[in-house]
């Protein structure tokens, strides 16, 4: 379950709320495109700390929106308990730095862009309104 998707266990019954600003969600993608093209190049370290920069300050955003909607669930909950380990372990990710040589730097601007590209999946779309998925909508409804 996505934890926009846990309405049942946010306070007060309140849907998801809006972002303070608007994710720039074509800006972000782009970043994301630019460190996934990276793979099997030989980019230049000027060019990995630039990226590392980029994705970061995206990150930055992108968990305050996270944040703000785990404020919305009940605290303690199963989903908000997996939610809050995820955001966690991201905030640590990114706080790593590109390590010592080039191979390291490679691999960390991959990890901040996989979960760059988790957060804008699942917190860059304005509101974060539900869609339901494809298996969401093909279950029968029991009615009660």
């Amino acid at each position: 379950m996505r934890p926009q998707q846990a309405f049942a266990g946010m306070k007060g019954g309140r849907g998801p709320r809006r972002p303070a600003r608007p994710i720039d969600v074509a800006t972000v993608q782009s970043t994301i495109d630019e460190a996934q093209a990276l793979r099997g190049s030989s980019a230049k370290p000027g060019e990995l700390v630039d990226l590392e920069l980029l994705l970061r300050g995206h990150i930055a955003e992108l968990l305050a929106e996270a944040k703000a909607a785990a404020d919305l669930m009940w605290r303690g909950s199963m989903e908000w308990s997996v939610l809050m380990g995820r955001l966690s372990g991201i905030r640590f990710q990114a706080d790593r730095g590109l390590g010592e040589g080039v191979l390291s730097a490679h691999v960390q601007i991959a990890q901040l862009a996989l979960d760059c590209q988790w957060l804008l999946d699942e917190y860059g779309g304005a509101g974060h309104e539900h869609t339901p998925a494809p298996e969401d909508s093909a279950l029968p409804h029991s009615g009660v």
